[in-house]
């Protein structure tokens, strides 16, 4: 199976889109779909890509309870469900850890972590959807010379404790923090808005491609 994500739309669908199914089976998209509800028309575009693929959405912290609603008719959002293709459990958990900015959709660590733990404690093969990264990784580093990270310790946690279950984490919500990283034997991807990642799950590779022009 090869899975294409992406994240951090802000209400723009990133150039080549239409091209991911002509080669993948499975769409992710990592949150911030719209800004805060601007931009909300492309998630029918979503939905048309799903015609083709298999089309897996979160909402960010960014995104308004009218873009979830949105999500949800379209039946493309996977926040707080778990959707099994083929042998892998897809588990999606939307929003963010608390920010500074107050944003639309953001919850405590008790909270993200109590919403996770119930929906994978039983699963194996975990595909982890998160719009906030783990905490500590290169994924949700806003200041490399500082050391300044703002993920979610309850994501980090999660991962850490189930780790033999928890194959790769896609996650978003840093722009600047493109990167491919790992917790233990779990990879870590935010591809950021500039880039999508391609993670081919026979040969277990993942890569980073940038979208041209931007």
């Amino acid at each position: 199976m090869k899975i294409v994500g992406i994240t951090d739309l802000h209400g723009k669908l990133p150039p080549t889109i239409n091209e991911f199914k002509d080669f993948a089976d499975v769409l992710v998209v990592c949150g911030d779909i719209t800004h805060f509800g601007k931009g909300i028309e492309i998630i029918e575009n979503l939905a048309e890509i799903s015609d083709y693929i298999e089309v897996l959405c979160i909402p960010g912290n960014c995104d308004t309870k009218e873009v979830i609603d949105e999500l949800d008719s379209y039946n493309l959002n996977i926040d707080g469900k778990v959707k099994k293709i083929e042998n892998i459990n897809f588990v999606g958990i939307g929003g963010s850890n608390k920010t500074p900015f107050n944003t639309p959709n953001e919850y405590s660590e008790e909270e993200i972590y109590n919403k996770v733990e119930n929906l994978i404690k039983n699963l194996n093969n975990i595909f982890l959807v998160s719009h906030a990264p783990p905490y500590g990784t290169m994924a949700d580093i806003i200041n490399l010379k500082d050391d300044i990270h703002v993920g979610s310790r309850a994501i980090r946690e999660i991962i850490e404790r189930f780790n033999n279950k928890i194959k790769f984490c896609a996650c978003g919500h840093i722009h600047e923090s493109r990167c491919i990283d790992k917790i233990k034997n779990t990879i870590v991807v935010n591809p950021s808005p500039k880039s999508y990642f391609i993670y081919d799950t026979k040969k277990n590779i993942v890569v980073l491609e940038d979208f041209a022009g931007l």
